[in-house]
């Protein structure tokens, strides 16, 4: 019989839309006074983000550029058709509001999430696929997040780029770099061997970063009711279109069974906790709202595709 700490790591995994729900709805009922905790959000973070790149090698990230396509057209498809898409959809729909246009930008331009490879794996994707491109695109993201809010929001609001790529190397890229590195040396058995502590540490940690984020992002999207029913359905379509783009782009290349999972969900599942401590950090605070509403969606609506794709292959 596995360990306990394994066996609820993968009961928690398992019931993921309960438990970020659940955290979404404590953050909201409690509010700001979730403000004390959010020096802590970073440490939280980077604990996430360690305890995920350990799965991953470095040779692993070097095999994924012999056939570079698929990671080649996730990373296109994210980071340029995406942001377009946003930009348009945000100066047609609100055209007075650049705070929030700015948060469209910044919600599609996040590196994927780690749950992506979760779903990847429910749904037998390729599992390797997803998690060299979630880590690529982690490792890239002080790059491309700050190229695409240059490009597309340039400076209509107030952002502060220099502590956004600060916290995104603390959060993200050298967490990381450590984890990866970590793997290598110890052959890959400090996650096979260390998961039954570390993977709930991990979740129960994402649960509290979304919780505390929620939190403090509450006051600003109770202020936003009268844009709330439009704003809602907007980012509903913009979650959807990244699945359906996902989608897409496969049958475009022709990828087999096994990448086309992993596209679908590498597209559509944004970093979105991320985004929200960048948003609440260094942006004003409209901005944190698409972001918000989107998390909301994410998970559900990863779950209704994997119901889909579940169906599409036992037709067959």
């Amino acid at each position: 019989m596995r360990p306990f700490g394994e066996r609820l790591y993968t009961y928690l995994n398992s019931h993921m839309i309960f438990f970020t729900l659940a955290a979404m709805a404590c953050g909201w009922l409690i509010g700001s006074s979730l403000n004390v905790f959010h020096d802590y959000v970073y440490l939280m973070f980077a604990y996430m983000t360690f305890v995920t790149a350990l799965k991953t090698s470095w040779r692993d990230l070097g095999n994924i550029f012999r056939k570079p396509l698929p990671l080649i057209s996730i990373v296109v498809l994210q980071h340029m058709l995406m942001p377009f898409v946003a930009n348009l959809i945000g100066k047609y729909g609100f055209p007075d509001n650049p705070q929030l246009i700015t948060g469209f930008i910044l919600c599609v331009a996040l590196p994927a999430g780690i749950t992506s490879v979760i779903w990847t794996d429910i749904g037998k994707g390729d599992v390797a696929l997803s998690l060299t491109s979630a880590t690529i695109d982690t490792l890239l993201s002080p790059l491309v997040v700050t190229i695409v809010l240059l490009m597309f929001a340039g400076q209509q609001v107030d952002i502060n780029y220099t502590a956004m790529i600060s916290s995104l190397f603390k959060m993200i890229v050298i967490p990381s770099i450590l984890g990866l590195t970590a793997h290598d040396l110890s052959k890959g058995s400090l996650y096979t061997s260390q998961i039954k502590y570390l993977g709930p540490l991990s979740f129960f940690c994402m649960c509290a970063v979304i919780m505390i984020n929620t939190g403090t992002a509450q006051s600003t999207a109770s202020s936003m009711t009268k844009d709330g029913p439009f704003l809602i359905a907007v980012v509903l379509g913009m979650v959807i279109f990244g699945f359906l783009s996902g989608w897409l782009l496969a049958k475009i290349f022709s990828f087999k069974k096994t990448v086309t999972t992993s596209c679908i969900f590498c597209a559509g599942i944004r970093n979105t906790s991320a985004g929200l401590v960048i948003a609440l950090g260094h942006m004003p605070p409209e901005a944190s709202i698409p972001i918000l509403i989107a998390m909301i969606f994410q998970q559900p609506i990863a779950a209704i595709v994997h119901h889909i794709l579940t169906r599409s292959q036992s037709d067959l």
